[in-house]
């Protein structure tokens, strides 16, 4: 089955669990653990400069991190969708106004004279449809994060957030998918495990 095929069924997949969650009452708690997993592993500091995103319906939330960032002074970056595959990233403070993007996500409001960020950047927090245990991520197949990414330098961490569930044995990938270098879930923090079965450092 070609790679192509193989996302296609995964996506399928991992929409409907999402739709699931979503429609279900689900646990506040196990979001809160997330967040609280997310937060002692990659503490805020004043100054950090990090790219968030809004969650989905379904999907892990983000606010307690947006929060605690804010609190401790750190930058927050959110994307937008500003052409075919392509995702900038603006500045989003407390009180910032948020517009409805093309998929029906929040994204920032573009403050007036104000460019996006492309470099300088202390932690890029991912989401996405399934994970694997090598850092493979598997998007909504749009390719926006992928390119995104893909002009990042590599010691920029790279961090997904995700439901255990969302953990599947191997996502197919293609030359362009950039995986992450840990993944945070409701049951804690995996790093990225090299192909020998090594963690990485």
């Amino acid at each position: 089955m070609l790679v192509l095929e193989r996302k296609e069924i995964l996506r399928r997949e991992g929409r409907i669990l999402l739709r699931v969650r979503a429609e279900a009452a689900v646990s506040a708690e196990a979001g809160d653990r997330a967040q609280e997993h997310f937060l002692r592993e990659f503490p805020p500091r004043a100054g950090t400069t990090a790219a968030l995103y809004c969650a989905r319906a379904g999907e892990v939330p983000t606010e307690r991190i947006r929060d605690a960032y804010l609190a401790a002074g750190a930058r927050l970056y959110y994307p937008r969708v500003t052409g075919m595959r392509t995702l900038a990233f603006y500045p989003h403070r407390e009180g910032d106004g948020w517009e409805t993007g093309p998929y029906g996500i929040p994204e920032p409001s573009i403050p007036a004279g104000v460019a996006p960020r492309s470099s300088g950047w202390d932690i890029i927090v991912i989401p996405g449809l399934a994970f694997d245990r090598r850092g493979n991520r598997l998007g909504h197949g749009y390719g926006y994060y992928d390119r995104f990414l893909g002009d990042l330098q590599e010691s920029v961490p790279r961090v997904g957030l995700a439901w255990a569930s969302q953990r599947i044995p191997e996502v197919p990938v293609d030359a362009w998918d950039v995986p992450v270098h840990a993944l945070v879930t409701e049951e804690g923090v995996i790093r990225v495990v090299k192909t020998s079965g090594s963690p990485e450092p």
